[in-house]
């Protein structure tokens, strides 16, 4: 049994070293396999985040460097992610803070750049606009630069860190969190606090001092992309905006109806605390006759489990345990049993799609047995990795 706070990763990694030594010594004809490996869910889980925060940044880069109209001037914003990420997951180590889905997955690149996306976007139109009245110069000098960059920066900081602030003070509810939700959902806002912190320290250091030595000084010709864009975009919201502020009572009674239609749709649609997680393993209780013999069970699961590796190529091994052991740590009684059905990767998938297609051929497979019932979940985890 894992030790709690310790890294599920290293744990398993340690066990398996364990049972190489013990192998050599073990009866003839007997040997460990295991069928449920807890690195394979961690190593999912960090796939994803890992795939989801470079998804994200690649987005952010692109929009930032389509509307400010600038490589130079996105990529300073866009270095702000990496930068900010490092000082977050830095105080995270310092306040043993853990790293996993709810803690990475929730942080919003959009959220970290807005304060740099302001400051980078008022020097830009503050040199765009120099170089228009004065279009016979060729280029600003350094010094100029320097300047003009100083200036439109210090007129924008207090706006850019107010913003980030009040995005910050939305997350400080979660941090009173107590209980099971604290445990679950206060890493994430904390996670996401130090982001912003560390985005508004950059921006008001960083992001100007980049911005003097990175954005182009020479004087530019033509319209940028980011300008016809930004024409198009206004040429679109014009007429709808004009509509509007002449029609303001239709306006305020429809967005009125429909806020009372959202909320009556809001409180219909039901909740749950925690989405479940597919880990793409699956994990069954099942409960045959009360009152049922030991070799009942185990006849019955024996036919289930013929049935489940006949019709189903994707389970790898199907195990279910069936009563308690001597010092049992979750009693159940002998008509009972837990089942662990080790899945194959999803693209190897044939009999079904989806997690939740497989698990509904599956109870239709073993609904035939009378006095059967079962129920699928996922596997309960043994840890975490830090």
């Amino acid at each position: 049994m894992m030790l709690r706070g310790a890294n599920a990763t290293e744990v398993v990694k340690q066990v398996r070293k364990r049972m190489e030594m013990i192998a050599p010594s073990l009866p003839e004809g007997v040997f460990i396999e295991s069928y449920l490996d807890r690195t394979d869910l961690v190593n999912r889980a960090v796939r994803t985040v890992t795939r989801n925060l470079v998804e994200g940044g690649l987005i952010v880069i692109l929009v930032l460097v389509l509307m400010l109209g600038s490589i130079r001037a996105g990529l300073v914003v866009a270095s702000v992610i990496p930068l900010s990420m490092l000082f977050a997951i830095s105080m995270m180590k310092l306040f043993g803070i853990s790293g996993n889905l709810m803690s990475l997955g929730a942080i919003d690149f959009g959220l970290i750049v807005d304060g740099a996306v302001i400051i980078v976007e008022n020097v830009a139109r503050r040199l765009s606009g120099v170089k228009a009245e004065n279009p016979g110069v060729s280029g600003l000098s350094r010094k100029e630069m320097d300047r003009h960059v100083l200036e439109s920066s210090k007129n924008m900081m207090s706006s850019a860190t107010f913003g980030q602030i009040i995005i910050l003070v939305v997350y400080l509810p979660i941090l009173s969190l107590v209980g099971i939700e604290g445990k679950m959902f206060r890493p994430m806002a904390q996670t996401v606090g130090l982001a912003i912190i560390g985005a508004i320290i950059l921006s008001l250091t960083y992001v100007p001092v980049v911005s003097s030595l990175v954005m182009n000084r020479k004087q530019e010709r033509g319209i940028p992309l980011s300008e016809k864009l930004m024409q198009l975009l206004h040429s679109l919201f014009e007429p709808v905006f004009r509509y509007a502020l002449g029609h303001k009572v239709q306006v305020l009674v429809a967005t009125f109806l429909l806020s009372l239609a959202a909320l009556g749709l809001f409180l219909d649609l039901g909740g749950e605390f925690m989405p479940t997680l597919e880990e793409g393993d699956l994990a069954s209780g099942i409960m045959t006759l009360q009152g049922g013999s030991l070799t009942h069970t185990v006849e019955t699961v024996k036919k289930a489990n013929k049935i489940l590796k006949e019709n189903f190529p994707e389970v790898k091994y199907a195990v279910c345990k069936v009563g308690a052991g001597e010092i049992p740590t979750d009693p159940t009684p002998v008509e009972t049993g837990d089942y662990i059905i080790t899945m194959k990767d999803k693209q190897e998938w044939t009999s079904a799609s989806s997690r939740e297609e497989m698990v509904e051929k599956m109870k239709e497979k073993v609904a035939p047995f009378r006095g059967w019932h079962s129920a699928f979940s996922n596997p309960s985890p043994c840890g975490s990795t830090n």
